[in-house]
């Protein structure tokens, strides 16, 4: 992207697996008053035998860069080399940020996993808590929501029960209000995991199945065992 926030990384999927890569190819530079210097950076495939690779720089708020690639840093499992390729970044300064620290409380800090969600209810953020804290950074104006799992297991990902195994899911906690995340603005909350019952916990917001489509399904199967002489309990 032509503008990213300073804890953004740089993903490049390849069409096809790579036979090899060259980071002596792969050049950062960036400008310190009208001067470009030789940026450290790392340079990686997300995961062995992945098509995705990832660049990570310390990017600095308010700094330009340029991120170039020499002809022949990529060489694919069919001989195919890379074009050069060369592309400005810009890191939007630190005023156009805010943060959120969130204080944990009601439960043990065991392996605590706080994850920012937007209105649909998919992640944008997730830190692990520390001390019972979870900070999160250089977040872009917004209303976000919270959920936190417990994870027993330290994987860094919520797991679900293995009924076999007689294991019950990761639990999982949502923050009841939503949090209008303000430019340049600090904001910290306190959130006891089982102040709300669990049920009572999501915000109606993110929430996909709304109690009056709840209720009209009670009502359409309540009709249908009516039709096939069924008793069937509408509570």
């Amino acid at each position: 992207p032509g503008k990213m926030n300073p804890q953004s990384k740089i993903y490049i999927e390849m069409p096809v697996p790579l036979a090899k890569y060259d980071t002596a190819a792969i050049h950062l530079y960036s400008q310190i008053d009208s001067v470009w210097y030789r940026s450290p950076y790392s340079f990686r495939p997300v995961a062995e035998g992945s098509r995705t690779y990832m660049m990570a720089a310390d990017w600095r708020p308010g700094t330009e860069y340029s991120f170039e690639i020499d002809t022949l840093a990529f060489t694919d499992i069919y001989g195919h080399t890379s074009k050069p390729y060369k592309a400005g970044i810009k890191i939007r300064d630190a005023e156009s940020y805010s943060s959120l620290v969130v204080n944990l409380s009601g439960v043990a800090d065991t392996g605590i996993v706080v994850q920012l969600l937007n209105g649909s209810d998919k992640m944008l953020r997730e830190v692990r808590a520390v001390g019972g804290e979870a900070d999160f950074y250089y977040l872009d104006a917004n209303t976000c929501y919270l959920r936190a799992f417990i994870d027993r297991n330290g994987n860094g990902i919520w797991d679900t029960g293995d009924f076999e195994a007689d294991k019950q899911a990761e639990d999982m906690y949502y923050y009841p209000k939503k949090l209008e995340i303000k430019e340049n603005w600090d904001m910290t909350i306190s959130w006891n995991l089982t102040a709300t019952l669990r049920y009572k916990q999501k915000p109606m917001d993110i929430t996909k199945q709304k109690p009056d489509a709840k209720k009209k399904l009670r009502n359409r199967n309540a009709e249908r065992a009516k039709e096939k002489g069924i008793t069937y309990n509408n509570e």
